[in-house]
């Protein structure tokens, strides 16, 4: 039973695109099932939180910490400047109060805990995108608040303090709960199963694509046209921060090289919302959790889209 059980974790990690887009049809096609995992969300997110930095190679962060200025760059440009210039390319259009805070807070947000293990799959330079994961989770519990208070006011419903307290307090319990456990496990052990790791670590972002979806099914029916059209932003904010950074850093940094570019132009676009409404209080902005459901459909189709245009691309290079 254990096998089997294993053989199936390793079964996911190994194809992990394809088990995330699954994760999002599900989640629209069995409503039931949203309302009974949605009480798992927040302890999802944590235990993706913990099971990433269980993951994280700290020789690999280190010998990239020796080149610093482009995982700092990057960070920065996540962090800081892109909410920013997503904020002045809103002033251009009159989108509904929620949804213009939902594309904001995206693009404030660090990247996608599967990014550093989607980017070894598509052949990106992982100890990069390990590094700007790192810093960026770490440094999101008080660059985000920030960006809440001076872009979006008061109005997406949570006051940035208490979003600073609970951000702060999901990221450094689970980065104690990582730094324990990997003392407790072993280096080697990790590496034996890490692909089964993997697994969970998909199983989990399973549970909260499904877990985000509660509601949307019948909001969908309800309003479809206003569904689309949020959907279609959403897609919209993923590919224009790809889009964005790669502009950036071809300007800032012309030497970076085509995987170096196409990996910033990846983390950039692969932002993690799950840490994000984890932390948010019940009477957020509905227009918010809107934007942050709808915005599953990029974070998990978009890498089984990507995936072969990023093999085609660094295949070009090499060749």
């Amino acid at each position: 039973m254990m096998g089997m059980v294993t053989r199936s974790l390793v079964f996911l990690g190994r194809f992990a695109p394809q088990a995330m887009a699954l994760g999002v049809f599900i989640g629209l096609l069995a409503p039931w099932l949203t309302d009974l995992l949605r009480p798992l969300l927040s302890t999802a997110v944590w235990l993706l939180l913990v099971l990433s930095l269980l993951r994280v190679d700290v020789d690999a962060v280190i010998t990239r910490l020796k080149r610093p200025m482009l995982p700092i760059s990057v960070t920065l440009w996540m962090l800081i400047a892109s909410p920013i210039i997503v904020a002045g390319i809103l002033t251009l259009f009159d989108f509904r109060p929620g949804v213009e805070a939902g594309m904001i807070l995206s693009a404030a947000s660090s990247a996608l805990f599967s990014t550093p293990v989607l980017g070894v799959m598509f052949g990106l330079n992982g100890a990069l995108l390990l590094v700007v994961l790192v810093a960026g989770t770490l440094l999101v519990p008080i660059t985000l608040p920030m960006i809440a208070l001076f872009l979006l006011g008061f109005d997406m419903g949570a006051d940035p303090f208490d979003l600073l307290v609970r951000m702060s307090a999901l990221v450094t319990s689970a980065v104690i709960a990582a730094f324990v456990l990997k003392h407790m496990i072993g280096k080697e052990a990790l590496a034996k199963y890490s692909y089964v790791m993997d697994g969970w670590a998909v199983v989990l972002l399973i549970i909260f694509a499904i877990a985000i979806m509660q509601g949307l099914t019948a909001r969908i029916i309800e309003a479809p046209l206003d569904s689309l059209v949020v959907t279609g932003l959403s897609f919209a904010t993923y590919g224009g921060l790809m889009v964005l950074s790669a502009l950036c850093f071809l300007v800032v940094a012309p030497k970076i090289g085509r995987q170096g570019l196409v990996s910033v132009s990846f983390i950039s676009g692969t932002r993690n919302l799950a840490i994000i409404l984890a932390v948010l209080p019940p009477n957020v902005d509905p227009d918010i959790l809107l934007f942050f459901a709808v915005g599953q459909f990029p974070i998990y189709i978009m890498p089984l889209v990507l995936r072969p245009v990023i093999h085609r691309l660094l295949g070009k290079s090499q060749g």
